[in-house]
């Protein structure tokens, strides 16, 4: 394998004395961006197809590049396939694979985003340092290295990095949301950028920011939003990349038609309760399950859900002291449905997503939530001390009892009377599904 150089302090040339192996590029690569050398490396297959299995690799600091070096017979290859393996990336999988990779390399910690795609001329991917300091936070715009400014809106055509905006999606309490395309792999995704008012009146929004950044970079699952990209504004702002979903969110879909028929409902939830296992085995208590944060995607093999929004979550085995949820006697979620204890601001875990769950799957069937109230203390004050009232379809249809009795022990007032995974969720929801689709009198039989 060979690498030369079209600059001064090329990648390679720090393996001194002898051709560097993959393993040698890896540890530099990892070293320099450790040491805050760079913050991104691209590896892009040759534009000239006489030279098979070479790469330009380039690395950047704050979207500057710096060095830009030309990997060759393979090295950038296998360079991609050992960030792959580190980072437990698929390499058979199609499309664009996205991981996350923690390393100590000496004194430093470093935690990257690894992003990996299969083209006609072999691998090209994207190394990027997640790092949540931002920095000039008193600027009232945003500049860019090269002088770019970046109002609070940002309009069609602006262009951030590899993207360029094309439309607002949308605006939440955090930040907005644009359609941009990757101008260079012409693929379109979803990026969601900090508002500067609100990081203007709490500084550590852009620390939650990260976290959100990370906490859905952490889990790969079907049923999660995939955050691909993160970067920042030279004013604090941050802004993610994540794949641009189609479809209705479950509040979309109960705005339109209410209620949803009990056996859909169950299937989408028995996948939203996949999705949460996946994010609990991460680490990952998402805090602020609602049907706002369910979308519900259409395929040839039917429905499927996206988890989204993980502004709210907790990365317990991170410390996170100085990541505080907002201001003094903040309360994160979303009131309808809260757990009880986090309504308290006690301490959440995975059993706290597994109430707000059973909230959501009341819901859907029912066409209400099961709290209610003039103000959000009205609505939490029930979550602590009133039982869910009885549960009835939309459809005036009776629902059978094994299902109310799952509710009931989702919506458990204590975390310990609730199921203790989402593995035992979806078991029961299985059995309350084979009984659904019984037909005529069997349907009622014991299960």
């Amino acid at each position: 394998m060979e690498a030369s150089s079209s600059g001064q302090g090329d990648l390679s040339s720090q393996v001194l004395g002898r051709t560097p192996n993959a393993v040698d590029v890896v540890d530099i690569i990892m070293y320099s961006l450790a040491s805050g050398r760079g913050t991104a490396v691209w590896f892009e297959p040759a534009s000239d197809q006489s030279e098979l299995g070479a790469h330009k690799v380039t690395m950047e600091k704050n979207r500057k590049a710096m060095v830009s070096t030309e990997f060759r017979d393979g090295l950038g290859d296998a360079v991609l396939a050992r960030f792959a393996l580190l980072a437990k990336l698929d390499l058979l999988a199609p499309g664009m694979q996205n991981g996350r990779l923690n390393a100590r390399v000496g004194e430093n910690a470093l935690e990257l985003l690894v992003t990996i795609r299969l083209t006609d001329s072999g691998l090209a991917g994207e190394l990027r340092v997640l790092d949540d300091v931002g920095e000039d936070l008193d600027s009232s715009v945003a500049k860019a290295p090269g002088g770019q400014a970046y109002p609070e809106v940002l309009a069609p055509g602006t262009s951030v990095g590899p993207y360029q905006v094309e439309k607002t999606l949308g605006r939440g309490g955090m930040g907005m949301v644009y359609l941009v395309e990757h101008t260079l792999l012409r693929k379109k995704f979803a990026m969601k950028v900090l508002l500067g008012g609100v990081l203007r009146e709490d500084a550590d929004a852009a620390k939650r920011f990260v976290r959100e950044a990370r906490a859905a970079a952490r889990v790969q699952h079907d049923g999660i939003v995939d955050v691909s990209d993160f970067g920042s504004f030279s004013d604090g702002r941050h802004y993610l990349v994540m794949e641009l979903l189609g479809g209705l969110s479950l509040d979309d879909i109960m705005d339109m038609q209410g209620a949803i028929e009990p056996t859909r409902a169950l299937v989408l939830m028995r996948d939203v309760a996949a999705a949460l296992g996946a994010a609990h085995s991460a680490g990952i208590v998402h805090r602020d399950v609602s049907p706002s944060n369910v979308f519900v995607e259409k395929s040839l093999l039917g429905e499927r859900i996206k988890v989204v929004d993980f502004g709210a979550a907790s990365i317990p085995d991170i410390d996170q002291s100085d990541v505080p949820d907002g201001p003094p006697g903040m309360v994160v979620g979303t009131p309808y449905y809260m757990a009880p204890e986090q309504a308290q601001a006690l301490p959440t875990d995975s059993r706290s997503d597994m109430y707000s769950f059973g909230v959501v799957l009341y819901e859907l069937v029912s066409g209400r939530v099961p709290f209610e109230g003039e103000t959000a203390r009205d609505i939490v004050m029930k979550h602590i001390l009133e039982p869910p009232p009885p549960l009835f379809s939309a459809q005036r249809e009776e629902i059978p009892e094994e299902l109310w009795l799952v509710l009931e022990r989702l919506l458990a007032k204590k975390p310990e009377d609730r199921y203790p995974t989402t593995d035992a969720v979806i078991a029961e929801l299985d059995r309350v599904l084979a009984l659904l689709q019984r037909k005529g009198w069997r349907r009622w039989l014991p299960a």
